[in-house]
């Protein structure tokens, strides 16, 4: 998982994994075979070959991505903004952050920046201390307490992709 955070005066660094991976057994590949060929089947069944093109490659993406192990990730917070291996945000790019704490499985920091394209960004904390991050994050950036954890991440997290 992440190793411990390293606060430097007012910078904190650690490294994590860029998404949680859950190992997935033959059956799991099994059932969504098997629901991703019933689906098609129905499709093709009904003379809608185009949905059914599209489920084919939806279920090809999905395996696809499955087998893929997470990229570590060197996140730092610093003075100048979030910076995640060499890819650089800085404060003003950021509207908003929040945490998402409820150890064993669920502990993120969650941005929402200004972009159009990927406008929320979720990384994992690890191990790391969720009240310094919070702490170092306040003297930069508003805090939204009413915000949770996305749909999308539950989704993940509930079919294990």
């Amino acid at each position: 998982m992440a190793e411990d955070a390293k606060p430097t005066s007012n910078k904190i660094q650690w490294n994590a994994p860029e998404y949680l991976h859950y190992p997935k057994g033959g059956w799991w590949y099994a059932i969504i075979s098997l629901l991703a060929l019933a689906i098609v089947g129905y499709f093709a069944y009904s003379r809608d070959f185009l949905t059914a093109t599209l489920f084919l490659a939806l279920a090809g993406l999905l395996i696809f991505f499955a087998r893929k192990s997470p990229r570590n990730l060197e996140i730092e917070l610093g003075p100048g903004g979030l910076k995640i291996n060499a890819f650089r945000i800085p404060y003003h790019e950021i509207k908003t952050f929040w945490v998402v704490y409820e150890p064993p499985e669920i502990k993120t920091l969650n941005f929402e920046t200004t972009a159009t394209l990927n406008r929320y960004l979720t990384l994992q904390l690890g191990n790391e201390d969720p009240v310094a991050i919070r702490r170092l994050l306040l003297e930069y950036l508003a805090e939204d307490l009413e915000r949770g954890e996305h749909f999308t991440d539950r989704i993940s997290r509930a079919l294990k992709l």
